[in-house]
């Protein structure tokens, strides 16, 4: 097995510490503990949880807790993974063969089809295209209806996705999912953004893809929508069967999640608690939307505003002289002069576009977007 590198992960991993501004990360700012003792998390109570292995396909507690978020799941139906990157790893290596066909969905975070090329699999990229306002974007259904056959064994999506935030409709998730069934293909669907759409009501979600075929799975995690990527907890939700195998494959990567996340875990997807946390992270990503939105109307041009719909991140085209910049040059030039990291589109699957973060505090944000201009002053391609 041979794995390409990870771009997008690696140039976050070297960069996204030594730089002032990270514009990188594609959730919000991260609460501390003591922000969630704040909102009445039992802090002093972590002082007595033993440091040892927990039950390694996660506590029957937490899984019953998770359960509960998806109509006919069962704690059988639910494995607790360090993250939702291995929980889409260990389900890539329960399901993918060399000389398989994958069909994913892009731009999206690529890991699912790196891992699976890895694998020695054929994966077929289907396009979101954009669409003729600021705010779509659209599924080629031609493409993804041609490349969907019997020799497809997986389909992957991120849903809401990473990074166009482009939400399908219930109705467009029932015809992915129907085109997989008919050739027997799983579905794959990443949807740790489910939680935060911007306009959405309180208590209200982003449709999912659970319960919408025999082999579907769904993963999430408490990285992006809660604000609380360090607790490394993730979690997939899939057929009995299928989780069985896949709890058997994370033996041989981290073997358990981690005694601490547990209860950190269980108190963040607590229905109440969840709502508050998400509400949190869309306040957050609204207040810099409506900065973004003003800061690229004074661009001249270079930079093309697209209103993302989901996810604490905007991904817009930059332009040269009317055609597609050299969006990774860019970013590297801006790193390495303005100390700003961003993400070049092609890390995500789309070359000629940036991905901007949009859960910073407002004050961080304003002040990386006053290096990028500066930085696109200098010329976008010098």
């Amino acid at each position: 097995m041979e794995m390409e590198t990870f771009d997008l992960e690696r140039q976050q991993s070297l960069w996204e510490h030594r730089v002032d501004v990270n514009m990188s990360e594609s959730g919000v700012e991260p609460l501390t503990l003591n922000g969630l003792a704040a909102l009445g998390f039992d802090l002093e109570g972590l002082h007595s949880v033993p440091l040892e292995y927990i039950q390694s396909n996660g506590t029957p507690e937490l899984r019953a807790q998770l359960a509960a978020h998806y109509e006919g799941a069962t704690i059988e139906h639910l494995l607790a993974t360090t993250g939702s990157s291995e929980a889409n790893y260990v389900a890539v290596q329960v399901l993918v063969r060399p000389g398989d066909e994958v069909m994913a969905i892009v731009p999206n975070y690529l890991q699912v089809g790196l891992a699976a090329r890895g694998l020695g699999a054929v994966v077929h990229d289907v396009p979101l295209l954009p669409g003729a306002d600021e705010s779509t974007w659209s599924l080629d259904w031609e493409a993804f209806e041609a490349a969907v056959s019997e020799r497809t064994k997986l389909v992957y999506l991120s849903h809401p996705n990473n990074p166009t935030g482009h939400v399908f409709t219930p109705s467009e998730l029932d015809r992915i999912a129907a085109a997989a069934e008919r050739v027997g293909a799983w579905v794959l669907s990443d949807e740790v953004y489910r939680g935060a759409v911007h306009d959405l009501l309180p208590g209200e979600e982003a449709p999912g893809m659970w319960g919408r075929g025999e082999r579907v799975v769904a993963v999430s995690s408490l990285s992006k929508s809660y604000g609380l990527p360090g607790a490394r907890l993730g979690w997939m939700v899939g057929p009995p069967g299928f989780i069985e195998r896949c709890w058997s494959r994370r033996d041989f990567t981290t073997i358990a999640p981690a005694a601490l996340s547990d209860p950190i875990a269980r108190f963040a997807t607590e229905p109440s608690n969840q709502e508050r946390l998400f509400e949190r992270a869309r306040r957050m990503m609204r207040v810099n939307r409506e900065t973004f939105r003003d800061w690229t109307g004074e661009q001249n041009g270079v930079i093309a505003y697209r209103e993302p719909r989901a996810g604490a991140y905007a991904f817009v085209p930059m332009l040269e002289n009317g055609r597609q910049a050299d969006c990774a040059a860019f970013a590297e030039r801006l790193r390495r002069n303005r100390s700003v990291l961003l993400v070049a589109g092609r890390w995500a699957g789309m070359p000629g576009y940036l991905r901007f973060g949009l859960g910073l505090e407002p004050e961080a944000f304003a002040e990386g977007l006053r290096r990028v201009e500066l930085e696109i002053g200098e010329g976008v391609a010098s």
